[in-house]
């Protein structure tokens, strides 16, 4: 067996085809230096490739295979007395049909093909006490076959240096992150009954790993299917139900309707358990998606918005929905009070997802700020024509990428007048730079760093688990309107736990970069990070991000996860010498 490693930085993609397999040049160089802080963690990725297929193992269970008596080669990395997690990392097939670096997997053994480029994600924990001062790490590869003793083949070893700085939790943070989440999914996905304790079991590890993010809101679905599926029934080669249920329980009897909000209340509790406490999104109640070729209309004709609200009818046993205008008005009344008698109302914000018709979305704005006035109104925005129509009306504005570009005059002067934040987006569109499995790793944590030049609050996504039918197995999905992973962030375990991704990975280390860039701020002041900026950006205009200006990426950003390195070495060490 002839095996190559190496060790190679977080931003590194690997990736394979049919026929071709990732390039050897990455083993030519050895990255084996990691600046960090306390409260961080450092990562490497070491790599590994056999002229043999090959087990790897990282953890210490035995291993034989059923495909024969195969190698395994196993790794272990030790760092002085910090901790060490290590996770094979899994491949997804993209659009293009090649496979390409995205998972941290649970799995101690994986089975690796011969010339495939196989990375193994090493992370290793910083607490907040530990000492400033230099740490070697080191990385031992055995090899064993059969009844074999192992032997030690190969030994890398790295160095991380600690600044005495430190990070705040993430539930301190203040980027603003809103990762929209899609809990009917979840459920689907594993296989437990929609808000059942089974159901709420498995949710908790996608808040904490939300959480772990700084996330900051919470996802309320008070009607039916807001989305309609996303139109999920479009696509007929790939089938996947994408719909989204009400967390509000509604029935009726000879004295009228009756409201349970019980369920929204527990995972409102769930999610402010773990720190996520700063909002509460609600969708289903403006901007309701219709498509009437396919049956998808509202159900009031006399209610300007399409709201579906089902209900159990006691008198006879059978499921309906409010046809009544004056009922839903009703049901958006109790919603308001509900969040009053909680004492929640100051932090909810009734969302509109991609209004386009102004007169419409005028319409429903006016009748639920008559109905329910505690109510304060967010939209994420993708007809750029509604930040000027309404800017004096919504509170929360989070425009995508090309609205900012088109809008950034209007932008910068909202920022200092507008009642709440001002966040920014992406989606399916633009095709850069975004978190898309095709899409560089830099682009995931530039998008904190961007957020920090732009002066916006945070930032906004759709997807975390808006999984296809068999995300494992194929998560691309409706190309070329959405690219691959545009529907998530996360996949599901088979234990019940979120499977996380470097795309995930580094949209962390992008946000703490926000962090480390506003305590500079703080500490230096604005003129100061004009160096800073260099490192990154190829351009101070935002307009220059509009794709019609023609500027590929690397006119734009790095692509070189060197440079952010570099960034990130220079705000740590001005940090520490305050």
């Amino acid at each position: 067996m002839r095996l190559k490693s190496t060790l190679t930085d977080e931003t590194y993609k690997a990736s394979y085809g049919v026929d071709a397999y990732g390039e050897d040049v990455i083993f030519e160089s050895l990255f084996n230096k990691v600046i960090a802080c306390r409260g961080d963690w450092a990562v490497l990725q070491l790599l590994l490739k056999s002229d043999e297929d090959f087990y790897l193992n990282v953890g210490k269970r035995p291993n034989f295979s059923p495909r024969g008596p195969l190698r395994n080669i196993r790794v272990e990395c030790t760092v002085d007395d910090l901790p060490v997690k290590i996770f094979p990392v899994g491949f997804i097939e993209d659009d293009d049909r090649v496979y390409k670096a995205d998972l941290l997997l649970y799995d101690e053994v994986v089975f690796v093909e011969r010339e495939k480029i196989q990375p193994v994600w090493i992370e290793v924990t910083i607490p907040k006490d530990t000492q400033a001062r230099n740490y070697t790490g080191r990385v031992k590869i055995y090899a064993q076959r059969m009844f074999e003793d192992e032997e030690l083949i190969k030994e890398l070893d790295f160095n991380i240096q600690v600044k005495d700085v430190e990070l705040p939790e993430p539930r301190n943070f203040r980027f603003y992150l809103d990762l929209w989440q899609h809990p009917s999914n979840i459920a689907r996905k594993h296989e437990v009954h929609l808000w059942s304790d089974e159901h709420f079991r498995v949710l908790e590890g996608y808040v904490k790993s939300l959480a772990d993010l700084g996330q900051k809101a919470i996802t309320v679905i008070a009607s039916e299917i807001p989305w309609s599926g996303q139109r999920c029934y479009r696509v007929k080669n790939y089938p996947s139900d994408l719909f989204e249920y009400s967390m509000v329980r509604v029935e009726r009897d000879g004295s009228g309707y009756h409201y349970d909000f019980s369920v929204a209340e527990r995972y409102i509790d769930l999610c402010m358990k773990y720190g996520i406490d700063k909002e509460i999104e609600v969708f289903g109640l403006m901007n309701i998606w219709l498509d009437p070729e396919y049956g998808y209309t509202g159900i009031a004709e006399d209610y300007p918005d399409g709201i579906r609200i089902r209900y159990y009818d006691r008198n006879d046993g059978a499921f309906k929905y409010i046809r009544n205008g004056e009922e839903i008005k009703a049901y958006i009344k109790s919603l308001e009070k509900f969040f009053i008698e909680k004492d929640l109302i100051d932090r909810v914000r009734i969302v509109a997802d991609e209004p386009g018709d102004i007169e419409r979305y005028k319409r429903s704005l006016e009748i639920i700020r008559e109905v329910a006035p505690g109510f304060k109104f967010k939209s994420a925005i993708n007809h750029s024509e509604f930040i000027e129509e309404f800017k004096g009306v919504i509170s929360d504005f989070v425009p995508v990428l090309p609205g900012v570009c088109e809008k950034w005059d209007i932008l910068k002067e909202l920022k200092s007048k507008v009642a709440g934040r001002i966040l920014w987006y992406v989606c399916c569109w633009p095709p850069y730079p975004n978190t898309f499995i095709s899409s560089p790793l830099v682009e995931s944590r530039l998008i904190g760093i961007l957020t920090a030049f732009m002066g916006l609050d945070g930032f906004l996504r759709w997807n975390y688990t808006v999984w296809p039918e068999d995300p494992r197995s194929r998560i691309s999905y409706r190309f070329p309107h959405w690219k691959a992973g545009d529907t998530n962030f996360v996949y599901p375990g088979k234990d019940g736990r979120p499977i996380l991704t470097l795309r995930y990975k580094n949209l962390k280390r992008g946000i703490e970069d926000y962090e480390l860039l506003m305590m500079f701020k703080e500490e230096y002041g604005e003129k100061r990070l004009e160096s800073l900026w260099d490192k990154i950006l190829k351009t101070k205009d935002i307009r220059a991000f509009h794709i019609s200006s023609g500027k590929s990426p690397n006119e734009l950003y790095s692509l070189d996860g060197r440079d952010y390195y570099e960034f990130r070495t220079a705000l740590l060490e001005a940090l520490e010498k305050k």
